[in-house]
């Protein structure tokens, strides 16, 4: 069989593959019931669908029986595009994984450790003697909160992985009763005390999360949620039912260790925003407040602020006359969102997969970051199906339905929200600014001087560090490499000797741009590479890339590199910085994989950078670097 035909015939059979793979989750798409998860994972194997070279490395601890739910989570992987390579730790021997150097933990080097022990496996006397007395009890809670989070922090010393640990839920009724909660100390507090000390310790800590076991089970149901049958029979403490929702849920974390989330929730106005129709019930009867459908809309609205105010940008896309519904939106008493809040407006007659794609080109962003959100069926399938890249939420009927599938929505998730994250939306404003200077500047030069700019450089620590993290999974555009680290590679190249880690920072007399770039240099032997080098959309065309190359020419030389390297590898959307070395006097000297590779020599390459794209060096360490977070 010749060359072309193996490949035809391996084409075919992964094709067919992935077809078989689909329907069978479709499936449990369609009834994610545990035994649905069962057949589908004996299905995918049949059909011969392993994890790939690039799948995320889970590594799972616990001291209950963890068989059910590796099956629901490795088929919920799939389900969300999340291929699994998962690591199960021996029965109960959570502590032995973390503290013993040979263990199966150890050699496995997960991305992710998942930790989730029930509350006897903290505080034994606690749950078992509810009727000590409070004292006790309190200190009780406060050693056993001090073992976990030393565990947890000797994980974290030596693994590179992020870590995830499940918080505890009660599962069962109080010795005391209807006592309970009059004791100083009764379980369900003494529980509730544990879960607040470990997210207080959280708080403090990089690549350490909280899943919220203890919500998912209240919404659940505890009753629903656990099954004292399956916890005496097999010490697996959920009913079957619950099991794939915690799945679910656990695969949303895992995604959000690395994103990318979505950025912009593009809304219609009518039946979506406000009940009723404008350009027919006119601004007066729009239900908005008032009555209980009204209050729908309001709380909907209170929901959508909600995501505005943790960074996700607004925009509206909606078939009416401009004029009179922003007149509604600045004006009506009832509307919580206001003109303001909405990076970017359509309102028009026009086609809506039309105006999305303009929104996406106006905000600089892909069109595979937006979600829709419309009441019409008939409008959230054109732009399925037109623009399939989309995420298109299908709301209920109902309206009083709206927040809360807003709410469950997973597009959005993230487990850090950041400084920039909070300020993305006044940026935005800033940025409205900038473009009516640029109109009114005689030349792109007279605008950038009249900016008056100050670019900084600023190291990887502290809340600039977890911004520099985000922009790894987030910036597509001018991104040369678009290589996604784990939390754990990032931070290391930041304590190493032989790479410099810096951010880029820019302010000017319009507002603050926050941190917008990054770049990671390399030293090996006698040459400095440019291992990742990106910028946010948000200051492109103004020649910051020109100035943070000259800074990185002046690192190199301080280094005693005599060659600088930089690779190019293509996607389908950085196109834009194709050019950028040949542009700045590099030569293109050969390709390795995927990589362009580009040189220049550190004896004769000149970057000259203008006055107004000059980056300064940090000041003055992790202050400067939280200043600029800020």
């Amino acid at each position: 069989m010749g060359t072309a035909m193996r490949e035809a015939t391996a084409a075919e059979m992964a094709g067919n593959t992935a077809v078989a793979c689909a329907d069978i989750l479709a499936a449990v798409r369609r009834e994610p019931t545990y035994t649905n998860h069962c057949r589908a994972l004996e299905q995918l194997r049949a059909a011969g669908l392993v994890a790939p070279a690039g799948a995320r490395r889970v590594a799972l601890l616990s001291n209950f029986t963890l068989d059910p739910l590796v099956t629901c989570v490795t088929v919920q992987g799939h389900l969300n595009a999340l291929p699994l390579d998962l690591y199960v730790g021996p029965y109960n021997e959570h502590t032995q994984e973390v503290l013993n150097e040979t263990s199966g933990l150890h050699r496995f080097a997960a991305d992710i450790v998942v930790l989730a022990l029930t509350a006897e496996a903290i505080v034994p006397g606690v749950l078992a003697e509810p009727w000590q007395d409070a004292v006790t009890r309190r200190h009780q809670v406060e050693e056993g909160l001090a073992e976990l989070t030393a565990l947890l922090a000797a994980l974290r010393a030596w693994s590179k992985a992020s870590i995830v640990v499940a918080n505890f839920a009660r599962y069962e009724t109080s010795p005391l009763g209807i006592l309970d909660w009059q004791e100083p100390l009764g379980m369900e507090r003494a529980i509730q005390e544990l879960n607040h000390g470990l997210s207080d310790w959280i708080q403090t800590q990089d690549r350490v999360y909280m899943f919220d076991l203890a919500g998912l089970c209240a919404a659940f149901g505890r009753e629903r949620a656990f099954d004292a049958r399956m916890r005496l029979l097999a010490d697996q403490p959920f009913a079957a039912a619950f099991v794939p929702r915690l799945a679910a849920e656990l695969v949303r974390y895992l995604r959000a260790t690395s994103g990318p989330a979505r950025k912009c929730l593009v809304l219609d106005l009518d039946n979506t925003l406000w009940g009723g129709i404008l350009g027919e019930d006119g601004p007066a009867r729009l239900r908005l407040g008032g009555d209980a459908v009204g209050h729908a809309y309001r709380e909907f609205q209170q929901a959508i602020l909600g995501l505005h105010r943790r960074g996700i940008l607004l925009a509206l896309c909606s078939r009416n006359d401009e004029t009179d519904a922003m007149s509604v939106v600045g004006t009506h008493p009832g509307m919580v969102l206001r003109p303001e809040h909405f990076a970017a407006v359509r309102v028009n007659w026009g086609d809506k997969v039309t105006n999305i794609q303009s929104l996406a080109a106006e905000l600089n962003i892909g069109v595979d970051s937006l979600v829709f959100v419309d009441d019409d069926p008939f409008e959230r399938q054109s732009v399925r199906e037109r623009l399939p890249q989309v995420r298109v939420v299908d709301l209920p009927r109902d309206p009083a339905l709206y927040r809360n599938t807003l709410l469950q929505l997973d597009a959005f998730d993230t487990l850090r929200v950041t400084s920039e994250d909070r300020a993305r939306g006044r940026m935005y404003q800033e940025h409205r600014g900038r473009e009516a200077l640029r109109a009114e500047a005689g030349s792109l030069e007279e605008y950038l001087t009249r900016l008056d700019m100050q670019i900084n450089a600023v190291l990887a620590e502290g809340p600039t560090r977890t911004r520099l993290f985000q922009l790894v999974h987030k910036t597509n555009q001018f991104n040369l490499t678009t290589r996604r680290y784990t939390e754990a590679e990032f931070d290391e190249r930041t304590r190493a000797g032989d790479y410099r880690v810096f951010g880029i920072h820019v302010r000017d007399r319009l507002g603050d741009n926050g941190v917008v770039g990054l770049m990671i240099l390399h030293l090996v032997a006698d040459a400095c590479d440019i291992e990742t080098f990106l910028l946010s959309c948000r200051v492109l065309g103004r020649s910051i890339e020109t100035g943070v190359l000259a800074y990185a020419v002046e690192l190199a030389r301080a280094a005693g590199a005599r060659r600088l390297r930089g690779r190019y590898v293509a996607t389908a959307k950085n196109a834009l910085v194709r050019d950028l070395y040949e542009w700045h006097g590099f030569t293109r000297v050969g390709r390795e994989g995927e990589a362009d590779v580009w040189q220049a020599d550190l004896a004769t390459l000149v970057i000259a950078a203008p006055q107004w794209a000059q980056v300064r060096p940090p000041a003055n360490g992790t202050a400067e670097s939280e200043a600029a977070a800020r």
